[in-house]
């Protein structure tokens, strides 16, 4: 996945948050947010470093269940990039 910018939209106190994705090295991603639909008072990380080990995704952001959604946006969407019949 190299060089090659996937997006993932994931909720963020109940509003939709837009991350461009890309991946750094095995098993070690870039989140950057491109847009918030929800209030600035409370608005998601701008960049986040994800890393995804055998059963969970860790991060640079302290909600671990935000991390983990992510990082099941980033695997699905991985998912559908490479499986010919999605």
């Amino acid at each position: 996945m190299n060089d090659m910018e996937l997006k993932a939209t994931v909720q963020f106190y109940g509003d939709p948050a837009h991350y461009a994705v890309t991946q750094e090295k095995e098993g070690i991603y870039s989140a950057r947010l491109l847009s918030y639909d929800g209030p600035n008072i409370m608005a998601p990380p701008d960049n986040i470093i994800l890393v995804r080990s055998v059963r969970k995704w860790s991060g640079s952001y302290s909600e671990q269940d935000f991390i983990e959604e992510l990082g099941r946006a980033i695997d699905e969407r991985q998912r559908k990039n490479t499986d010919p019949a999605a």
